[in-house]
């Protein structure tokens, strides 16, 4: 009988917006890997027997986030709660499940297994030990060093590094881990905090400095001279110039000049002009506030240091200023001179002087651009999930 893996959505996902319009949240990543791909990892289950039991916009042929498909006819599915972490505990908890068996913590279902026959539960067992979930869009940043240090371990155990070459200056005592590709000269490594992460065909320029646990996924570029302090992630095929501590880019996003950004997370396809910077501290040093989209007004965030949450597809011109705990939703393009308010609508155009609706034709047109300059496809799919987005997010804009 085959287990397949299949992830369901948090019942309040638009605590996690504007991260989680685009995608389902156990795609989000923290650490080096996504919550689905360390579930993948720790249960020993391939890409192709896993999948998501998503939102209906998120559906498509050309979708990488449909349900799973069973290969037999007789099948055991495993259904996460796409925002919670693994644990060894946990996955020990979750691999000793028979079918018709569930987990649940503070009433709630968080791990199930059921068949292609039945999907029905039987019997639910409290589970009382703690674990992490991503809950909040700041969770993420907050939670990255303690997950890349975790996901150090599930990705090189049992492998061997690539050499760092004699140009580097490295010392620590963590390991840091070279993949097939790299180019890593001029540099200085510092893992006394924690491991270092270089991924295959990625690459650090001249002068830059690092500080662990800091990890970099396929291609992903350090600019000359960047400064990177530790529990910063860059994701695919990411560019980083500058200034950056405990910053999370998801893939295929830009930060390429001089400026800071601190405790942030940015989606992926977005760009931040030359000279931008985003305050991540009160100047009361006082409790960070920051948007949420299920209440519809500010909360506070726990954290003393919160940086920028910026959605897909968002861009900034050179020199933008932003305040502390600000949200920029999807698809935003933002200029200007001044800081522009701290919750900025998804889809709009402008700045501190004000906000027009970024028509949604302007967005496909510059995205059909950006998509192949990273060899991938601005199709149906991501047409589709733009639209949807663009639909459900005009309330916030004042649009009917």
């Amino acid at each position: 009988m085959a287990t397949l893996l299949q992830f369901v959505e948090p019942s309040q996902i638009e605590n996690l917006y504007p991260l989680t319009i685009t995608r389902p949240a156990a795609d989000l990543r923290c650490g080096i890997l996504t919550i689905a791909e360390k579930w993948m990892r720790d249960l020993g289950i391939k890409q192709e027997h896993t999948g998501f039991l998503t939102r209906e916009h998120l559906n498509h042929p050309q979708s990488r986030f449909n349900a799973v498909r069973a290969t037999e006819s007789s099948s055991t599915i495993i259904q996460i709660h796409g925002s919670i972490i693994p644990n060894p505990l946990l996955i020990a908890h979750t691999k000793g499940l028979k079918p018709g068996e569930a987990l649940s913590h503070n009433n709630e279902i968080i791990v199930s297994c059921i068949t292609t026959e039945s999907s029905e539960i039987g019997k639910t067992i409290n589970y009382t030990d703690t674990f992490d979930s991503i809950d909040r869009p700041y969770h993420i940043f907050a939670l990255n060093g303690k997950e890349i240090i975790q996901d150090f371990a599930r990705i090189t155990g049992g492998r061997a590094s690539n050499s760092l070459s004699n140009s580097n200056r490295s010392f620590g005592t963590h390991p840091i881990f070279i993949e097939d590709g790299a180019k890593v000269e001029c540099a200085t490594l510092n893992s006394n905090d924690g491991p270092i992460y270089i991924g295959k065909n990625a690459e650090i320029m001249e002068g830059s400095l690092v500080r662990g646990p800091f990890a970099m996924c396929e291609g992903a570029v350090l600019k000359m001279g960047t400064k990177v302090y530790s529990s910063t992630t860059l994701g695919p095929y990411c560019v980083a110039g500058g200034e950056i501590s405990n910053v999370v880019f998801w893939g295929y996003s830009n930060k390429g000049h001089d400026g800071f950004l601190g405790n942030a997370v940015l989606g992926e396809w977005c760009n931040i002009g030359a000279d931008t910077n985003a305050s991540n501290l009160k100047n009361t040093y006082d409790e960070v506030k920051v948007w949420n989209y299920s209440s519809g007004r500010f909360e506070k965030s726990g954290q003393q240091f919160c940086g920028l949450i910026m959605g897909d597809h968002s861009k900034c011109g050179i020199n933008t200023m932003f305040n502390t705990g600000t949200v920029v939703g999807v698809g935003c393009n933002l200029f200007g001179a001044g800081f522009p308010r701290q919750f900025v609508p998804d889809f709009s155009w402008g700045g501190a002087q004000g906000f027009v609706t970024h028509k949604l034709d302007a967005v496909h047109k510059t995205a059909a651009l950006v998509l192949p300059r990273r060899k991938r496809e601005y199709g149906d799919f991501e047409k589709q999930v733009m639209e949807y987005a663009f639909t459900i997010t005009a309330p916030l804009r004042g649009e009917e």
